[in-house]
């Protein structure tokens, strides 16, 4: 008798591949960040704005779900996709919310936008293994110390180090950093 492991956060089944879409650069292009309104994804996804903004010159637009845990509608996703070039998801940092965020991740995805979803360190294996369950293992992460929520707001925008940055523009981008090209 083997062991049958069942992923209870998603109403339909999961898609068998999510592709990895992927624009050439970030320099003028509209981001999107999502945020699943959890304590803190708005200042994370602000810090991440922040520094796109001062590096690409991006035009960033702000949407927020109600609940982390559900998954943002059809109408939310839609009208992403019709405003932005690219989109940044947070906050994956929960067991629900995380499952949640990389529905919406796949879901942004399939709508053909270049995505990443920002996760904490307790939480990145755990979104790691979501992503493969709902066949989006391509999509990137960048991953920032846990905890988010519980902080002060200005220490959860100082938790964006350059580092996941670079981890968020080698999600979206075909680019080559620095880092990629030594």
């Amino acid at each position: 008798m083997g062991v049958r492991i069942v992923n209870p956060t998603s109403y339909e089944a999961a898609p068998r591949s999510v592709p990895r879409v992927m624009v050439p650069r970030l320099d003028g292009l509209t981001v999107g960040f999502l945020s699943n309104s959890k304590t803190n994804a708005d200042k994370v996804l602000e810090g991440v704005a922040t520094a796109l903004v001062g590096r690409f010159g991006i035009t960033p637009r702000l949407y927020a779900k109600r609940v982390p845990s559900i998954a943002a509608t059809d109408e939310l996703l839609d009208r992403i996709a019709a405003e932005c070039d690219a989109v940044v998801v947070a906050m994956l940092d929960c067991g629900s919310c995380a499952s949640w965020a990389v529905a919406d991740m796949a879901a942004l995805a399939g709508r053909a936008l270049p995505v990443c979803g920002m996760a904490s360190t307790q939480f990145e294996g755990f979104s790691r293994q979501v992503l493969a369950i709902q066949g989006a293992d391509a999509l990137g992460l960048s991953v920032l110390a846990h905890p988010i929520g519980g902080i002060a707001p200005q220490e959860a925008f100082e938790r964006v180090t350059p580092a996941a940055v670079d981890s968020v523009v080698s999600a979206l981008t075909t680019e080559i950093t620095e880092e990629g090209a030594a």
